[in-house]
């Protein structure tokens, strides 16, 4: 028995109550002056050109069955992961991939979260998760053992969320006015909002798009929202813009801004359209994820800078695309993606002895895989 995989491309929520965000407003933001990037600038890397050095299967069973877009991140000895399109609960595994348990379950029982929205491991024995529910979004610790208890509550409709270490937390609310007056702020540990940043001048309907936002780095928390074509570095108390793209022919058109969402969603799908969809950054690697749409054509751009050299690697998406969820660096500069058991196997079955697939165990169910890739040195 397999299991039938599926892609998400946008995912929407219905809008809530009107709230307003009531603080005052504390505002540090810096933008760079650096050029435009431009993808006409990368390499292009053909998928032969990158080499799969680890792996890790993802035990599966019929309670942890999942998709494709999986959200992944990390403690030093556990693996977490939230499928994206349903966000129903965190399986947790060990560093092999052996899966241990479920954690945050969403549902009305005792001991279950009305919703889940992101979550950020503190140590090997907790969890904390984001919960959004009407005008109120609330920050859960949830143990190893599955008791869950509410850190705080408070007044701001957040679809993911940073920790700062001790310091507070980071969350992001999209263009949601007149729900969401500032599409990002800062609040300290007890959940008091201290800064805001990012002013919503977007005076249309616009349904909040549900993604991670947040990524860490070596120089402090990276952010990626929908159609914005730059990423913004948090460090200290202050926002600064870090990376500017320059899309071309896709990129999004002022009139956007002005139109009904739906009619908005219309036009830039038929012309063709280009969002940041992740980024991380390690010492000298930074590895960034494009995608780009038009009518039913969907694809990415994985760009990898490594030092001086910039490359890029499409991934289609289709069910054997094997680059196209880049989910993490590691200590060694490896840049990890998930994939499938059937993908590689596909993969192998184009490129002959690219992926020692007797090493991967023939299971009862389609299972996720965590591949560790590098560029291969130019012969």
């Amino acid at each position: 028995m397999s299991k039938k995989l599926s892609y998400l491309t946008i995912s929407v929520v219905l809008a809530f109550p009107i709230f307003i965000v009531a603080c005052s407003e504390s505002n540090k933001q810096s933008n760079s002056s650096e050029e435009p990037i431009r993808l006409d600038d990368y390499e292009s890397l053909e998928i032969q050109d990158l080499s799969i050095d680890r792996w890790v299967p993802l035990e599966t069973v019929e309670e942890n069955l999942m998709g494709l877009d999986l959200r992944v991140k990390y403690s030093d000895s556990l693996i977490f992961v939230m499928d994206e399109s349903t966000k129903k609960g965190i399986h947790v595994f060990d560093r092999s991939g052996n899966y241990l348990t479920m954690l945050a379950e969403v549902g009305e029982g005792p001991g279950m979260l009305p919703s889940l929205e992101d979550f950020e491991p503190v140590n090997g024995n907790e969890i904390q998760v984001l919960s959004t529910v009407g005008d109120k979004t609330s920050v859960y610790e949830v143990s190893m053992n599955g008791s869950l208890s509410k850190r705080f509550e408070f007044p701001y409709i957040a679809f993911s969320f940073a920790r700062l270490e001790e310091k507070g937390f980071l969350f992001y609310g999209s263009y949601n006015l007149p729900f969401v007056t500032h599409r990002l702020i800062e609040t300290d540990s007890e959940g008091k909002i201290i800064r805001q940043f990012l002013e919503n001048d977007y005076e249309n309907q616009m349904l909040p798009m549900t993604e991670r936002n947040f990524y860490p780095s070596n120089s402090g928390v990276l952010l990626v929202e929908s159609f914005n074509p730059e990423i913004y570095l948090f460090q200290g108390d202050t926002l600064s813009r870090v990376l500017r793209a320059d899309f071309g022919n896709y990129a999004l058109p002022a009139a956007f801004w002005e139109m009904d969402i739906m009619e908005g969603f219309g036009m830039i799908n038929e012309k063709g359209f280009a969002n940041f969809g992740s980024i991380y950054q390690q010492d000298s690697l930074m590895v960034a994820d494009v995608l780009f749409q038009k009518g039913t054509e969907v694809f990415k751009q994985v760009l990898i800078q490594q030092g001086d050299n910039r490359y890029k690697v499409r991934a289609d998406r289709d069910e054997k695309s094997l680059f196209y969820f880049p989910i993490g660096i590691d200590q060694e500069n490896r840049i990890h993606f998930t994939t499938y058991r059937s993908i590689l196997e596909a993969h192998v079955q184009q490129f002959p002895g690219a992926f020692p697939m007797d090493q991967l165990p023939k299971e009862e169910y389609d299972y996720p895989v965590i591949i560790q890739v590098s560029v291969k040195e130019p012969s």
